[in-house]
């Protein structure tokens, strides 16, 4: 039998028998509780009347805060277990130059040899890098990709026009123009002209999605491209 009883310092609430809670209803319905086990539960709590150093609470089961009932400053978290971030800023870059002067004649010559990564001084690969073999490049991952060729060109014999650029395929066979730069030796004979050309590419499959670099002359048939010529890959972003 539950009792309610009192004496000179305390009031005694007793809910008899095994989990059994002490139960507070307002005109027939239930206001707070307190279970067998101490846990009180109320279904409102007036803020203002709280007062004191409240126990330590684990937020484990919190869900669905609204963020406007957020305020003040929110304590330091670890980031450790936090999954399904993108990663910030450009992940992958590379940079490969002519390791010596490659010879090419009239029409179009595909860039097939010398290539090598960069020895420049302080030069620093980030990421994985692109891989090559005869003058195709392959790409480490997919993703938006900024190709940049640059190609120094001398001419030791008659004036030429010509124009150097970016080749790429989608289907690891053929090669598309995607951009060229364009450039004249107008002097015959121990003169330079630089070819310069860009694209952004969308590498969406690195077995199937492929680059090379090619040099074609109008009327040439003793160029060389020289060792300052060099191409630089950088990773944008994602697909």
């Amino acid at each position: 039998m539950s009792t309610i009883k009192s004496s000179d310092e305390h009031l005694t609430l007793n809910a008899d028998g095994s989990s059994k809670d002490i139960k507070f209803q307002a005109n027939g319905v239930e206001k707070a509780s307190i279970s067998s086990a101490g846990a009180f539960t109320s279904t409102t709590i007036d803020a203002t009347a709280l007062t004191g150093n409240l126990p330590a609470i684990s937020a484990a089961s919190l869900t669905n805060i609204p963020a406007a009932n957020i305020t003040g400053t929110l304590p330091a978290i670890s980031g450790a277990n936090l999954t399904g971030l993108p990663a910030g800023g450009i992940t992958e870059a590379d940079m490969w130059k002519l390791s010596s002067d490659f010879t090419f004649g009239s029409g179009e010559i595909v860039i097939t040899a010398n290539w090598a990564r960069s020895p420049a001084h302080g030069f620093g690969k980030l990421g994985t890098g692109m891989s090559q073999s005869s003058g195709i490049f392959t790409f480490p991952s997919t993703g938006i990709w900024e190709i940049d060729f640059n190609m120094t060109v001398y001419n030791s014999g008659v004036a030429a026009y010509m124009h150097g650029g970016i080749r790429t395929t989608t289907d690891n066979s053929s090669y598309s123009s995607a951009t060229s730069g364009f450039s004249n030796i107008a002097i015959t004979g121990g003169l330079y002209t630089t070819l310069h050309s860009t694209t952004i590419f969308d590498v969406t499959n690195t077995t199937n999605c492929k680059v090379r670099f090619a040099v074609y002359s109008y009327n040439y048939s003793n160029g060389l491209a020289n060792d300052n010529t060099y191409v630089t890959f950088k990773k944008l972003g994602e697909t």
